[in-house]
């Protein structure tokens, strides 16, 4: 009796006759999916939507404050800010000789989070161990500089760096009103005697981020 031999030759045949239209469909889906000249976008991928990841100068103060700290880029962070009144000639003051990493902020004067010229200042010591000589050294046109008191914060970005004469008044230092800015001064160049350098060195810069300054004005006097 040969039933199974013939039988199995059957199921093989037709598991062959199955393969084969299998085959014959899968290449005409091919063939008639593929994009031709007349329709090139058929097969276009979805593209995704940018996504913005928001950055440690996002979220910048839109009222005035007065900075309690501050991160210089490439120099120090969290350094403190120490609101001071100007002298008798108008001079924002300084801070104490022995505090070499505080930073003295002209209080009378504009505040971060407004328009206006933001005015600060370190000191520089002859032995190279105060905050002004790590500026000289490392901080340049191009770097952030951000102040902050708890949640309020804005960042400025370097946009220029002078050096001048430490006996002749610099006029784009004393000029307050205008465009949110701030100007960083430390003594440079040589020193003559106690307290007393021959250069100034100021760097200039504005708001970066999400900065909103109000039109908020004010003078010097």
């Amino acid at each position: 009796m040969n039933l199974g031999w013939v039988n199995l030759r059957e199921r093989r045949g037709r598991t062959v006759a199955v393969l084969a239209t299998a085959l014959v469909v899968t290449t005409l889906a091919v063939v008639l999916l593929r994009p031709t000249d007349d329709d090139p976008e058929l097969f276009q991928t979805a593209q995704l939507g940018e996504v913005r990841i928001p950055g440690p100068c996002d979220g910048g103060a839109t009222k005035p404050f007065t900075p309690a700290t501050i991160d210089i880029e490439d120099v120090g962070k969290g350094l403190p800010i120490q609101p001071l009144a100007r002298d008798g000639k108008d001079v924002p003051g300084v801070p104490p000789v022995n505090a070499t990493h505080t930073v003295a902020f002209d209080a009378p004067g504009p505040k971060p989070g407004a328009e206006g010229l933001v005015r600060l200042n370190a000191h520089t010591w002859p032995n190279g161990a105060a905050l002004g000589n790590e500026m000289l050294a490392r901080f340049d046109v191009g770097d952030v500089l951000t102040l902050r008191n708890g949640d309020a914060k804005v960042c400025y970005r370097v946009t220029e760096r002078v050096e001048v004469d430490g006996y002749s008044t610099y006029d784009p230092f004393y000029a307050l009103d205008g465009p949110a800015k701030f100007a960083f001064i430390v003594c440079s160049g040589n020193r003559v005697g106690p307290g007393d350098w021959d250069k100034r060195t100021i760097w200039f810069g504005t708001p970066i981020g999400d900065v909103r300054a109000k039109p908020t004005l004010a003078t010097r006097g």
